[in-house]
């Protein structure tokens, strides 16, 4: 009876030079190639002003590293790839024979496919969860099985599967960039992929997992479009700057105002709510209960069984009988007795108010990301459009 037994997978240790060499000069070839640029901010800065890459930033990328850290191996494979890189072993640094540059290399849109209808996994959610996202919110293939799904065409550069961001979330939107090496591969696939002009369907179609993808030519960026002379990396550097400017960071400043907090625990996490504790404490605290107009904030997520009262002014007499009155259980707050109830001093008070501004800080962000994804998803989602970057 044959030997069952399963064989572990090849780690570092145990693969052989000859096999690990080979696996850095693909991820060499990955990295120093226009398809990877395109999208390196990092390796395109530090090739610009410094000329090359060095071995010991090489080695700290992921997927080298894993392969090996030995610089020997590095050098050896890079010797592999003497059409696009040189080496200098003596300084331990890599370059391209051909610098990068967008007025070259262009912005790869006339290289890429934008491919749609890619399968998406179905996981268990909450109904809330599916209502936000959908019911698919994974891919259900890997970029390595694109790629081979296209490399009878020519060799691919990249994939790049696409995401949208909702409140700082990613979710899969079904859509792949593929984009190839060369222009004759991109040419064979257009060939059969996109509807000659007046035919409505191409000539051949791909499937994936049960899935019929459908193609579009990607667009170009809008710093390529109508131009015929420039230095397009300035425009395209001028274009990312303009975008992260649009979306700059400016952190949230909270004052704090002293003796305004009130701290309650052993809330019922089934039965409290926001509405129930503002109508148990509004009368006492003599505000109103119209959110808006009242300077008292509920600061309370449905299900926790802790919360807080913040009045933009302190009322310290009213908050005093109110906190008496709940710990008594004189005031009951969704028909149930509080565990305590507070006013928050000293190391409290300031701990709370530093929460809350970084909770306020963390929710911006969250609103800057995904305008910020919204834009980026605008080079691709529109009628016949495709393209934008996304660093694999």
């Amino acid at each position: 009876m044959a030997d069952e037994t399963p064989v572990a997978a090849p780690t570092p240790e145990t693969k052989d030079e000859a096999t690990m060499t080979s696996e850095l000069v693909e991820r060499l070839h990955f990295f120093f190639s226009n398809a990877n640029l395109r999208q390196d901010k990092w390796m395109r800065n530090e090739m610009k002003e410094n000329g090359c890459i060095t071995l010991d930033q090489l080695l700290k990328f992921q997927t080298i590293k894993s392969i090996s850290t030995d610089k020997t191996l590095l050098v050896k494979a890079a010797a592999e790839l003497t059409d696009e890189i040189t080496c200098d072993a003596e300084k331990e640094e890599l370059r391209r024979v051909v610098p990068f540059d967008w007025e070259t290399m262009g912005d790869g849109s006339h290289l890429s496919l934008c491919c749609k209808n890619v399968p998406l996994t179905e996981e268990e959610k909450s109904e809330g969860e599916k209502a936000f996202y959908g019911t698919k919110h994974e891919y259900d293939v890997t970029r390595d099985e694109m790629k081979a799904l296209f490399e009878p065409y020519g060799k691919v550069g990249i994939v790049k599967l696409r995401f949208g961001r909702k409140e700082g979330k990613a979710y899969p939107l079904g859509i792949a960039i593929i984009e190839f090496e060369n222009e004759e591969g991109m040419a064979k696939a257009s060939a059969e992929l996109l509807p000659k002009e007046g035919e409505e369907s191409a000539a051949k179609s791909l499937e994936i997992k049960g899935n019929k993808l459908t193609f579009e030519k990607v667009m170009p960026m809008k710093c390529f479009q109508h131009k015929s002379k420039r230095a397009r990396d300035d425009d395209k550097d001028k274009q990312e700057e303009e975008e992260e400017e649009e979306t700059k960071f400016e952190p949230v400043k909270v004052e704090m105002v002293k003796g305004c907090v009130i701290a309650l625990t052993g809330l019922s996490d089934e039965t409290c709510d926001r509405e129930s504790i503002r109508e148990a404490v509004s009368d006492i605290l003599k505000v109103t209960k119209d959110i808006k107009t009242s300077g008292l904030y509920v600061d309370y997520t449905r299900g926790a069984t802790s919360g807080n009262l913040r009045l933009t002014e302190s009322k310290p007499e009213e908050m005093k009988e109110l906190v008496s009155k709940l710990n008594d259980g004189t005031v009951l707050i969704a028909n149930a007795k509080v565990g305590s109830a507070k006013m928050l001093e000293g190391e409290e008070e300031v701990a709370y108010w530093k929460g809350f501004e970084e909770f306020l800080n963390n929710r911006k962000k969250a609103d800057l990301e995904e305008k910020r994804q919204k834009k980026k998803q605008k080079r691709f989602s529109g009628k016949g459009r495709g393209g934008g970057r996304r660093r694999q």
